[in-house]
């Protein structure tokens, strides 16, 4: 059968991203030959909406598919196989989640969110925190929330994705959690306590938003995870 070679990223793109998203312009030529056609992979296959009057523009679609092909530069990873489309609001929004009280009942609740990923396949960013990660804010919401993703493509597990070996990255996980849980942390933020995915997502975060923090702080946590998305952001 007959498949058409994807395009190339255009020079205006790879100019945009350079500029844009850190870490791109210290990639490799072996780690840009992945990156690239991932980057045009996700635009390509990923839905783009915009909700309460956001005009997604061009722009906004490469910075995020760009985002988004960081944390998935190994040579076997796939693009968000489960992923379908990303929702775009122009700030934070108002999710209804229903929660259980003590004794069953249930009740709706309106939360602010900042984003959100949904495991049926739906990611929803806050622009005005999108670009906050683009600027350097330790907090970056489309890494968290793309964490999330990678999670959901392993079944059966909670904070981890899909790997070869599970050993090493049980033990580092959970020694780094519960020391987070018991002590907190300069570089890791609290919401990591509320459970390992949770946990996995804010230490990506972290490795993206402050490597070399994280690397001084939790050395272990950082190796596991440079060796998992192999960009080794913190170095000087």
């Amino acid at each position: 059968m007959f498949r058409r070679r994807p395009k190339p990223l255009s020079d205006s793109w790879r100019a945009l991203l350079a500029a844009r998203v850190p870490h791109v312009d210290r990639l490799n030529p072996e780690l840009r030959a992945r990156f690239e056609p991932r980057v045009m992979e996700f635009l390509g296959k990923k839905k783009f909406y915009g909700c309460n009057d956001l005009q997604v523009t061009e722009e906004m679609r490469v910075l995020i598919a760009g985002i988004a092909a960081l944390l998935v530069l190994r040579p076997e990873a796939r693009v968000y196989p489960n992923l379908r489309s990303v929702l775009l609001y122009p700030t934070a929004f108002w999710v209804r989640h229903e929660e259980p009280d003590d004794i069953g009942l249930v009740y709706e609740d309106e939360v602010l969110q900042l984003g959100e990923s949904q495991d049926w396949g739906r990611v929803i960013l806050s622009w005005e925190d999108v670009e906050a990660a683009l600027e350097g804010n330790e907090v970056n919401v489309p890494a968290h929330e793309f964490a999330h993703q990678l999670d959901d493509e392993n079944p059966g597990t909670e904070g981890a994705p899909l790997l070869a070996d599970y050993g090493r990255w049980s033990k580092v996980m959970t020694a780094a959690y519960d020391e987070l849980c018991r002590n907190g942390s300069p570089v890791l933020d609290d919401y990591g306590t509320e459970g390992p995915s949770e946990f996995f997502a804010v230490a990506t975060e972290s490795y993206f938003q402050r490597g070399r923090e994280l690397r001084r702080h939790h050395r272990e946590l950082y190796d596991l995870l440079n060796d998992y998305y192999l960009l080794d952001t913190g170095r000087a």
